[in-house]
């Protein structure tokens, strides 16, 4: 067991470093979602007024971008393994005598580490946009980021686990996440798109962790009526649903991970 958490803990580790090393990364990361908030935001602004939204659109509009945020760095961060296989540190790891399952819990925490990074530093500027917000809703909103990023992150694993070029992971990545954040309501309600629109929804999870994300950062600003207005499914609901997808979506990405050939 002591050697499993070590191992555990320096693949973690190692992820982490990678990340607050890459200043550039860690810069952007946080930079422009911020910007993307203020621009987008304020233009939206006037084609979304209260009395359409039933809330002001920056409202609405943070939860969703604090989402796909957390969720793009998580993916982006498992684009590591490509990496190290590609140069062959993936190699001399997997023929060291430490299980793939660890390998791949590791990778999976470090993305999701990164993301919670990212989160927590987006939520300080929460004072600055009008939501009311405490130190106990912080906690609740990093335990919904959690879920998602580790959702996201497990799901970036089953996606790379195969792929022997960085091309390859960018392409993919693309073809899954974009449908995704399209159809996860962070740009607009889904209440009222069409029907296929909101079908194809309700299989997606990352729509049930945008929802949860609104029900947390908005609870002490707007009433449950309210927030129901511009979400899609209750909270209990957004968080049995990203619980069952995470437990899932690791299970196939380590069955997969351990099928793959170097």
């Amino acid at each position: 067991m002591n050697k499993k958490l070590k191992t555990l803990y320096i693949i973690w580790y190692r992820e982490v470093l990678i990340y607050l090393r890459n200043s550039v990364k860690f810069f952007t990361s946080i930079f422009l979602p911020i910007l993307i908030l203020v621009f987008f935001g304020a233009g939206l602004k006037t084609m979304f007024p209260v009395s359409i939204l039933n809330c002001d659109f920056v409202q609405f509009f943070f939860p969703g971008i604090l989402g796909l945020s957390i969720s793009i760095m998580a993916i982006s961060s498992t684009m590591s393994i490509v990496w190290d296989r590609e140069f062959g540190f993936l190699k001399e790891i997997l023929v060291s005598p430490i299980s793939r399952s660890s390998i791949i819990l590791g990778k999976i925490l470090g993305a999701t580490t990164t993301a919670l990074i990212q989160g927590a530093l987006i939520l300080l500027i929460i004072p600055y946009l009008g939501i009311d917000f405490s130190k106990f809703l912080f906690i609740k909103a990093m335990l919904i980021i959690f879920l998602i990023s580790y959702g996201v992150a497990a799901l970036g694993i089953l996606l790379v686990s195969r792929l022997k070029k960085m091309e390859s992971f960018s392409i993919i990545s693309q073809l899954i996440f974009a449908p995704m954040a399209f159809l996860s309501g962070a740009f607009f309600p889904l209440n009222n798109a069409p029907a296929w629109m909101a079908k194809m929804a309700f299989y997606n999870p990352l729509n049930y962790g945008i929802d949860a994300l609104r029900w947390v950062i908005l609870s002490e600003s707007l009433l449950k009526e309210e927030i129901s207005l511009i979400t899609s499914h209750s909270l209990f609901l957004c968080v049995v649903v990203l619980l069952g997808f995470n437990l899932l979506i690791t299970f196939l990405s380590t069955r997969v991970f351990n099928k793959s050939i170097y």
